[in-house]
């Protein structure tokens, strides 16, 4: 099966000592969706980040597409990430001034999306949201915030889909649908998932599931 991520003896420490990862090594298979689980502190959300580009290693190397972005300039970077990656958090960042629809218009207009307005009013549309279209984050419910980060997410169609606890701010049954839609873009467009979670109950949505314990994984 075809590499999509491949990363070697992954370190990640901090200007004050702390160690968060201490050589890791991580492989992502396209079409996989892969969990990455771990207490709070067990170095999930900077691994999410070390394969995303988000930041750079202390030391080893990360391989996107057999190119090694830990030497990439910001720039550079930036442009290769571009309709390649896309990150979900727990925290939706959502513009708040704007309503659902120019959240995900923004996005296009970012990207150059050609029928940016109905790629938007059909994503939308799959993640049950066209009754929402003109209302503004603060009168969405956390489920659904959290479902406008998706759509934004899948504007750039990306390859690889990194989300951080994206069910960290909603409840339990809101945050299985969450995962039903992962799932089903997984199955369907073949889109590559890396998901960091500490929430075991999860872990029969992943093909695979990387275990780690103070910046070390275990399995």
């Amino acid at each position: 099966m075809e590499y999509v991520i491949k990363a070697e003896n992954l370190w990640k420490i901090y200007p004050d000592g702390t160690k968060a990862l201490r050589g890791v090594n991580f492989t992502l298979r396209k079409g996989e969706f892969v969990g990455i689980m771990g207490p709070s502190g067990s170095g999930k959300s900077t691994l999410i980040h070390l394969l995303g580009g988000l930041d750079k290693p202390t030391q080893g190397k990360v391989f996107f597409m057999e190119r090694d972005i830990s030497l990439m300039t910001e720039e550079e970077l930036t442009n290769f990430r571009r309709g390649k990656v896309a990150y979900i958090f727990q925290f939706y960042y959502l513009l708040e001034d704007f309503t659902v629809l120019e959240n995900l218009l923004l996005i296009g207009d970012l990207l150059g999306i050609k029928s940016a307005q109905q790629k938007a009013l059909d994503l939308l549309t799959l993640l049950r949201l066209s009754h929402r279209l003109n209302h503004k984050p603060y009168q969405l419910s956390g489920g659904e915030q959290q479902r406008v980060a998706i759509g934004r997410a899948l504007m750039a169609e990306p390859t690889v889909i990194f989300a951080d606890e994206p069910t960290g701010n909603i409840d339990w049954e809101e945050g299985k649908k969450i995962f039903d839609i992962f799932k089903k873009l997984n199955e369907e467009k073949g889109i590559s998932f890396v998901v960091a979670t500490h929430n075991p109950e999860l872990s029969r949505y992943f093909n695979r599931i990387v275990k780690l314990r103070d910046g070390v994984s275990t399995v």
